[in-house]
């Protein structure tokens, strides 16, 4: 025991990185691990912190590098194909973003999501300078929050409308706390521009501008800026650069905000309040949900903080999701919806981190514990050679580049037999569309096939297909159908059945799991030609 101990002091006095061992053997026994680890993080907080920022980053290269596109990410993609000033489901900024950067890297999946590190880095600069504003040193851990917990984590690695709106509330919250805490007039202009660039991204950044007017009404110290130009011009600048959306809309019937709103808005008398709670823990982590709940019924502020700027976090965070709550009790709310108003809550548990070393080494345990789960998630995915888990939780990561692949084989073959021009019709609304179009342009740009298939969306059969049904409008075709599926009951639908003479059986292909190429599910397809009196509708 005592060379042992001897041989760790060495180490400490030559290497400088053990030095929170006590300077006796006995004092090492009376202290618990808890102890050991707090002391250590308290006085390596530098390397722990490198090390987190590195350990997040090679996980979001790998992740970015190698996972196929989610559905989403393929739809997004297709809407860059489509470039417009709306969309059926969301304003066009993702769209940008990703022809930007798919022009510079190319047709893969990592230009695709390229976009999402970029804006994170956006997100990290807001975050961290409103952190420092508030409390000096406690902007790294504001950027190791947005590096490792799960929301912020997984959204700076694939590409939805909500990485872009991320940064653009984060730039929101940063400029109207300089404005409104810190006097700042001016700053109400660059709020103005990035609330613009927001309801470019998603319509939910409108969650802002609501809670802003609230604040300034409710804390009368503030209502004096009822009566000044700054929060109007600000206003006007975002309205300017959010015209081309509302002209788009007012050129498709307004269809855009009819989808985000009527439709949002029904009561279906259901409740998901328990469930939106499990995602707030899921976001934030019982910690953070901990810290939450000492900030909404303040049971005690930190010296380092003013009343202003724990007034403003305090509304910012529980406003939005005190709107949530209550959507919530009779909808289904999607589980992405709240996560962007805990940037708000980001500089009060980066503060706490930094005023309490018990609660600083807990979050270093938690942070530890997280990327571990990311890592294993990896791994699974990658070298998993078990059909069980494949079954039963991987179910969803399909590796849709083999997929497409088969499926572009069935075309080239029935081409061949039929002589005839060949169409994909996907009966569902959007997945295998969007998968179909990406990854055969991937391969087109990799020389594994030689040509491209069309498609269509289920329009064709009076069903659901969103954007794909202005892209691609019901037409004249006397071309080959493919209908693909993965559920073999779409195929029986009598507005298919009705409307198509069928040329061979229902088939079958199975998909793989990414990584290791297990089995994982069935797809299936069918050869048809369209009824003469439906060839020319």
């Amino acid at each position: 025991m005592h060379f042992a101990y001897n041989c760790l002091i060495i180490a400490k006095k030559r290497e400088g990185l053990l030095s929170f061992f006590p300077t006796q053997p006995h004092d090492l026994m009376k202290k618990n691990w808890l102890s050991l680890f707090e002391s250590w993080v308290n006085q390596q907080t530098t390397l722990c912190w490198l090390l987190f920022l590195f350990s997040s980053f090679i996980l979001h290269f790998l992740y970015m590098h190698h996972a196929n596109l989610l559905v989403e990410e393929a739809y997004y993609w297709n809407y860059a194909q489509h470039l417009d000033w709306g969309y059926i489901d969301h304003p066009p900024m993702v769209a940008l973003l990703i022809k930007c950067f798919t022009f510079l890297l190319g047709t893969n999946e990592f230009a695709v999501r390229a976009a999402s590190l970029a804006c994170w880095l956006v997100s990290a600069f807001f975050t961290y300078k409103w952190s420092e504003l508030i409390h000096p040193q406690s902007g790294r851990y504001a950027l190791l929050l947005l590096a490792v917990l799960p929301f912020f984590f997984v959204h700076s690695i694939v590409m939805t409308p909500d990485v872009p709106l991320i940064s653009a509330w984060s730039a929101c919250l940063y400029f109207i706390y300089r404005a409104l805490i810190l006097n700042q007039k001016h700053q109400w202009y660059w709020a103005g521009l990035w609330l613009g660039l927001g309801l470019q991204s998603k319509y939910t950044i409108t969650l802002i501008p609501l809670t802003t007017l609230c604040f300034i009404i409710y804390y009368a110290p503030l209502r004096f800026w009822l009566t000044r130009k700054e929060p109007y011009l600000a206003f006007c600048i975002s309205f300017l650069l959010f015209s081309p959306v509302l002209y788009w809309n007012a050129q498709h019937e307004w269809i855009s905000f009819i989808f985000q709103s009527t439709r949002r808005f029904h009561d279906t008398k259901s409740t998901s309040l328990h469930q939106l709670i499990l995602v707030v823990l899921l976001f934030i982590s019982p910690l953070g949900f901990w810290s939450l709940w000492e900030l909404g019924n303040k049971i005690r502020t930190l010296p380092a903080m003013t009343m202003n700027a724990l007034s403003f976090i305090h509304f910012f965070t529980w406003l939005p999701l005190g709107f949530f709550l209550m959507y919530s009790l009779n909808h289904q709310v999607n589980f992405n919806w709240s996560g962007p108003l805990f940037l708000a809550l980001i500089p009060w548990l980066a503060i706490t981190i930094q005023e309490h070393p018990i609660k600083k080494s807990l979050w270093f345990i938690l942070l530890t514990i997280l990327l571990m789960v990311y890592s294993s998630i990896f791994l699974c995915i990658t070298y998993n050679k078990l059909p069980l888990i494949q079954q039963k939780i991987l179910l969803k990561v399909i590796d849709w580049d083999n997929l497409i692949e088969q499926f572009h084989h069935v075309a080239v073959q029935a081409e061949k037999e039929y002589q005839q021009p060949v169409v994909f019709v996907p009966l569902d609304n959007y997945p295998l569309n969007s998968e179909l179009a990406f990854y055969q342009e991937k391969m087109l740009g990799q020389k594994r096939i030689n040509n491209k298939y069309p498609c269509m969306g289920a329009h064709l059969f009076q069903r659901e297909s969103l954007m794909y049904r202005y892209w691609y409008p019901q037409q004249k075709t006397k071309a080959l159908l493919i209908l693909l599926a993965k559920e073999p009951w779409r195929f029986a639908d009598p507005n298919v059945v009705n409307h198509v003479l069928v040329k061979s059986s229902l088939k079958m292909l199975w998909s793989q799991g990414q990584g290791q190429k297990i089995q994982n599910i069935p797809y299936y397809y069918q050869l048809v030609e369209l009824k003469p009196h439906q060839s020319s509708a």
